[in-house]
């Protein structure tokens, strides 16, 4: 009961927090993806001491937040540089198994949740370059929910008719059942979003965010679960109550902004420029 209301109550503060850093975008959606990512540093790095690995948390949040610089700061890749290099040379200790650990796990720390959701920077900069404010905040809302929507139709679907484990050795819960449950809110969500809000958007472009988000964000969760495992620990942090860290709530949408960002730029030309 207790766990239950911590969940709400975390969802009412969390989700207009959300939605108001979306909207505004700027700083203020560049702030929200930035604590949402160092915290992600911290969680890794902790979960990768816990396998017995080594790892630095204080170096990869330094360089993580030197990597989130590089929409602020003119010839940041210069500075990145260095600064990896003597990161690098931090990890140094007495035999090589030390060595590789620290250096795997810490650029491990940096790479997954840091440079792979920064792209939602991206996506929501270059977004109101080319659509405006309004399109822009509501493609990059439309993102978020595929994600939320692919999660609540996957779990009441696998809860209700799951009966074929998807990943047992990973994790028992998931079934095939629910992951087309989730794919299947992911399309028609999409389908909605076309039809009553974004109509620029073509049917290529709905069926494809659809099934980003509706699967690959199931695979991106499916990652997390294995890290867990590989961690031994049920939840990958404390910091929201009723819902473990923030990459127990991020992972999905961590895994998929990359791929998001190379259909509405690369491929689909949607926000190109």
């Amino acid at each position: 009961m207790k766990q239950g209301v911590a969940r709400i109550a975390t969802a009412i503060v969390g989700i207009p927090l959300i939605l108001s850093s979306i909207w505004f975008g700027g700083w203020v959606f560049y702030g929200f993806i930035s604590l949402v990512a160092l915290g992600g540093v911290w969680e890794m790095s902790t979960m990768i001491r816990k396998t017995g690995w080594h790892s630095s948390g204080i170096w990869s949040v330094i360089l993580g937040a030197l990597l989130l610089l590089r929409f602020i700061v003119p010839y940041w890749d210069a500075l990145l540089i260095l600064v990896f290099m003597v990161f690098l040379l931090s990890t140094i200790r007495l035999g090589p198994g030390p060595t590789i650990e620290r250096m795997a796990g810490s650029v491990l720390t940096v790479v997954y949740p840091v440079w792979l959701f920064s792209f939602f920077i991206d996506i929501r900069w270059e977004a109101g370059l080319v659509l405006g404010a309004s399109d822009a905040f509501t493609l990059t809302l439309m993102l978020f929910c595929l994600i939320w929507v692919t999660d609540t139709g996957a779990y009441y679907t696998g809860k209700s008719i799951g009966k074929h484990k998807f990943a047992p050795s990973i994790s028992p819960n998931k079934t095939w059942e629910g992951t087309i449950g989730g794919l299947v809110a992911a399309i028609l969500a999409a389908v909605a979003f076309k039809l009553f809000i974004l109509a620029f958007l073509t049917w290529t472009d709905v069926f494809a965010l659809a099934l980003l988000g509706g699967f690959w964000g199931q695979l991106g969760d499916l990652l997390e679960s294995a890290v867990k495992r590989s961690a031994d620990v049920k939840d990958s942090g404390s910091l929201l109550p009723g819902h473990g860290g923030v990459m127990d709530r991020f992972d999905s949408l961590i895994f998929t902004a990359p791929m998001y960002y190379l259909y509405l730029v690369h491929i689909s030309g949607l926000i190109g420029g």
